[in-house]
């Protein structure tokens, strides 16, 4: 009789313990994102990428040097349409006026489990520092330019 109590009150615990844990994983899947300094690299990185997923092609393209675009037309970024897509920052490597931002991009598409896919690359966004602003000084991902 005793053994049987001790299960059930185990059982009890083991499954507070599992709701809670879903309730944690819950609340933190629906939380925005954190918004990054947009005077920082990572800040600029995430704005660039927000643009793009807004499919705001003009302001996604005020992030990239002038110089870089200024003889180019962009191909439109509207072609770009993943049903989802997830940017993690995965590492910033600034020297003086420099930077590095390292990405990990994951697109996925259709419905799961049989009919989706995904895809998931790195991507480097190289930096120059423009007056206090940072501008991304070589062609990232997904902006095709015709020079």
């Amino acid at each position: 009789m005793s053994m049987d109590r001790h299960s059930r009150i185990a059982l009890i615990v083991i499954g507070g313990v599992a709701v809670v844990l879903i309730a944690v994983a819950i609340v933190v899947a629906v939380q925005p994102p954190q918004e990054l300094d947009p005077g920082t690299p990572e800040g600029t990185a995430q704005a660039y990428y927000q643009a793009i997923l807004d499919g705001d092609e003009d302001l996604a393209l005020s992030y990239i040097d002038e110089d870089l675009i200024a003889n180019c037309s962009t191909y439109e970024l509207s072609h770009f349409a993943p049903d989802s897509v997830r940017v993690l920052i995965e590492k910033t490597e600034i020297d003086g006026d420099d930077a590095r931002v390292d990405v990990v991009i994951t697109e996925t598409w259709g419905d799961d489990p049989f009919g989706g896919g995904s895809n998931t690359f790195d991507e480097t966004l190289l930096m120059t520092r423009s007056n206090e602003a940072w501008v991304i000084s070589s062609i990232p991902w997904p902006v095709n330019l015709v020079c």
